[in-house]
């Protein structure tokens, strides 16, 4: 699992820089005139945003065709790692599995590009997670560390102790004693792989951890959370912020006990400020120490510039970057 630690501080890195880098992307200038073609494989549900990319790009490279194909996320790597494809838009995380299996064919590491955000409240477009709850539950908001001693043994967040039940979490009363009954769903998944990226900082859930299946019946994912979580007041789990149904609930998520707290509004949502924020990612193969192929990097460059970050506010339910972090990731192209 070390890769996925390795990720978890690039994104604690990335929302650091973010905030702290003034300067905005700057606007796009091609700085090579494109021909032949590009192919790239991007997730079924993010074709949509694609299309507005490639369509805007094509405006200030008419001499390039990009030839994009929607399919399942867990094509991107291994498309990219073949070589029959030159740029995969997974719209989510890289598991560790894959950047393993990228490097045991090419020799070395995928290049990664933070290319924007996930939903705020859409279920199906890399939502940002909200912590669900029983309505019935008195708590109002819990940290990260907390949450990390709840699902993970290790308390790689520092907790002092596990937790294991609800008096652990600040609850008195008849909650006291009531044991915490935390649910994920069956790995492998995107939701709950990022789960063990920034909660436990990607070591293994718990054996306790209640594991259920990704879809039951006509309900979705964070559907079967969320209906778990109102059936069983002793229930906690993640799922989309936007997925609230009678009997369960959302609270407030903070780091670790000194604050701040964040409700998951938009705002904090867009500004990367909510600990449960997705960001949604491209991936190519470059070798080290040499540059990016010209057409990969005239088209992130695009991509992460105003006119592209415009695009993604355009699409239905993906959120743009924070400028900073967008002339961040710019700089990896070079």
């Amino acid at each position: 699992m070390k890769h996925v630690r390795r990720l978890s501080s690039a994104l604690l890195a990335l929302f650091v820089f973010g905030h702290l880098f003034a300067a905005d992307a700057p606007s796009y200038q091609p700085r090579v005139k494109l021909t032949g073609d590009m192919r790239i494989t991007c997730e079924t549900s993010a074709e949509p945003l694609m299309k507005i990319w490639v369509e805007r790009f094509a405006k200030v490279q008419p001499g390039l065709e990009i030839i994009a194909k929607g399919t399942s996320p867990l094509a991107s790597v291994p498309m990219i790692a073949s070589g029959a494809y030159e740029l995969g838009f997974p719209a989510r995380e890289i598991w560790a599995y894959e950047a393993e299996d990228f490097r045991r064919i090419r020799g070395y590491a995928p290049t990664v590009v933070l290319v924007g955000l996930g939903a705020h409240r859409t279920a199906g477009l890399t939502p940002a997670l909200g912590v669900y709850v029983n309505a019935d539950n008195p708590i109002e908001r819990i940290t990260l560390e907390q949450l990390d001693a709840l699902y993970s043994d290790e308390r790689r967040r520092g907790g002092a102790k596990p937790v294991t039940t609800w008096g652990d979490l600040g609850l008195t009363g008849e909650w006291a004693a009531r044991p915490v009954a935390a649910h994920i769903h069956r790995l492998p998944n995107g939701v709950d792989y990022f789960v063990q990226l920034i909660v436990t900082k990607g070591a293994d859930f718990r054996k306790s951890v209640i594991q259920l299946p990704m879809r039951r019946g006509k309900l979705g994912p964070d559907e079967v959370i969320a209906d778990a979580v109102a059936k069983n007041p002793a229930a906690i789990g993640f799922g989309c912020l936007g997925t609230v149904i009678p009997g369960m609930k959302c609270i407030a998520l903070a780091e670790n006990a000194s604050g701040p707290y964040y409700a998951g509004t938009l705002e904090e949502v867009k500004s990367m400020a909510y600990p449960l924020s997705r960001p949604i990612y491209m991936v190519i193969d470059r070798e080290p120490g040499k540059p990016v192929d010209p057409k990969q990097a005239e088209f992130l460059a695009f991509v992460l510039s105003p006119e592209g970050q415009d695009a993604i506010a355009a699409a239905d339910g993906w959120l743009p970057l924070p400028p900073g972090v967008a002339a961040a990731e710019l700089k990896k192209l070079r």
